[in-house]
């Protein structure tokens, strides 16, 4: 049997059900998950710790996530991170942070969103 290393993702997402689904999903692909419970949480998290990739819930309107994408945009040198925005259909989403590595539109099936962050593992 071939065991998968476990891989560090930060999940920061306001959609309680998406964000429990994503992280159970994450759990059963191998990844050890830390989630935050808000936006200064968040940051708070990825200055003290190193994670292979970052998956950020945004909402242009609401403003949501923006926070934490500021900072990664910030210290993306010191982050070494996978970043992954997990957005709602909105026209403006896709070059509000061009720096990104991969933007995906909501409705997006959890599992799929765990393949596309397990190619950002460092393991």
């Amino acid at each position: 049997m071939t065991v998968i290393p476990s891989c560090p993702a930060c999940v920061i997402h306001d959609d309680d059900v998406f964000r429990r689904s994503l992280i159970a999903t994450l759990d059963q692909k191998h990844f050890t998950v830390s989630f935050p419970a808000d936006g200064d949480d968040a940051v708070k998290l990825l200055e003290g710790r190193s994670f292979s990739v970052v998956l950020v819930g945004v909402n242009l309107v609401q403003e949501k996530g923006l926070r934490a994408l500021a900072y990664l945009r910030d210290h993306r040198d010191r982050a070494k991170c996978g970043v992954i925005i997990l957005g709602d259909p909105n026209p403006e989403l896709r070059t509000y942070a061009p720096w990104v590595d991969e933007t995906l539109l909501k409705p997006v099936d959890p599992a799929y969103v765990a393949d596309r962050a397990r190619t950002y593992c460092n393991c």
